[in-house]
């Protein structure tokens, strides 16, 4: 009995050490206006992203959630995206919950988050009591957790601020070099990361998924093996040969090469005879802002060409897409509905003058391999 003691004690004591600063955030996007507490008995971790629509009516549950429990109940919500990316979301989609950037994706990455939304409970003792996603989670057990867990400890204990380093804004937009690729330490395990810089494009993700993006392809397209799939953070100059022909500078700066096949299988055929693209100034959301809204049923784009277009629906589809004719690669905007095959079809002749056709066809196959030494 006294070694179960001192052992209850020992976890205790390590428990409450290891709160402070467990979730660390680079930036408060904004304050809670909802919870009326600094010392709190339970914390509320949401994870989202502003590409994933189910993540915006997870908020309003959340949200109602959050007011109907103003005391001792505080919840984060939490995006690894850049600041300016969220900033500009939240002027269209505006809630009173506390938001903040994680700083570098630490507590996405050390809770293995995949799959969004998704929300952790924590006790003042930064114990886990509850994670899954947020429209499972209900009052009732809401009011369990509060009942059971009765001590306290302040915002500013459990979730730490932690700033970057200020530098010189010129500095950080110039590369030495027209691509620089470095190693993750750890698996990237979400969605690629897309950020455009002013004077480069900044590509965070495993390799397949890089490569996806680099081809405009369905991800499914890229064939390696899961000991070449590391993960990486990639940098290319915009309108550089690099940038031009992504996939050929990324491979050999990673000492690996590509062979294509070509497969039999359903895929979408894009047939575009008389082009009716919009221009750019159908949709604004600014400059330094994501590129795509990617919702449950509509995606939306500002300032991206077909290809990207392309890259973006054949992955949220989950089938390749061919384009059966040469279109020149401006940029455009885009608002187009996916959910429904009938209707997107409609929209894409209507709006862009694309006939799209559902049926089996041969489609490139991407063999990644490395280099014989």
């Amino acid at each position: 009995m006294k070694f179960k003691k001192i052992s209850f004690y020992l976890v205790c004591l390590f428990s409450s050490t290891f709160i402070f600063g467990q979730i660390k955030v680079s930036e408060y996007i904004q304050q809670s206006s909802i919870a009326t507490q600094t010392d709190n008995k339970l914390y509320f971790v949401d994870f989202w992203a502003t590409w994933c629509g189910p993540c915006v009516h997870a908020s309003k549950y959340i949200e109602s959630l959050q007011k109907q429990y103003a005391d001792d109940f505080y919840v984060l919500s939490l995006s690894q995206e850049s600041p300016e990316v969220v900033k500009r979301f939240m002027l269209k989609h505006q809630n009173g919950l506390a938001t903040a950037i994680d700083y570098e994706g630490q507590t996405f990455s050390k809770n293995k988050v995949q799959s969004l939304p998704y929300s952790i409970l924590y006790n003042a003792h930064g114990m886990k009591l509850w994670e899954g996603h947020p429209a499972d989670f209900k009052p009732n057990h809401l009011e369990k957790f509060l009942r059971d867990n009765p001590n306290k400890i302040a915002v500013d204990k459990i979730i730490l601020t932690q700033a970057y380093q200020k530098t010189v804004a010129k500095k950080e937009d110039e590369l030495k070099k027209d691509i620089e690729i470095s190693p993750l330490n750890e698996s990237w395990d979400a969605t690629l990361q897309i950020v455009k810089h002013d004077s480069y494009i900044e590509l965070t993700g495993n390799l397949k998924d890089i490569l996806a993006y680099a081809l405009d392809c369905y991800k499914s397209q890229i064939k390696l093996t899961n000991a070449n799939n590391d993960s990486y953070r990639v940098k290319l100059r915009i309108d550089s040969d690099a940038f031009n022909n992504k996939s050929k500078y990324i491979l050999k700066a990673l000492k690996m090469k590509e062979s294509r096949k070509y497969t039999e299988g359903e895929a979408l055929v894009f047939e575009i005879k008389n082009p009716t693209f919009w221009d750019t100034n159908q949709i604004d959301w600014g400059k330094d802002t994501q590129q795509f809204l990617i919702g449950d049923s509509e995606i939306k784009a500002d300032n991206v060409t077909l290809n990207q277009v392309k890259f973006q629906l054949s992955n949220v589809l989950e089938t390749p897409i061919i384009v059966t004719s040469n279109v020149e690669n401006q940029e455009h905007d885009w608002d187009i509905h996916y959910k429904y095959f009938d209707l997107m079809v409609s929209i894409m002749k209507d709006n862009y003058g694309i006939d799209i056709e559902k049926k089996v066809t041969q489609y490139p196959e991407y063999i990644i391999t490395r280099r014989g030494r």
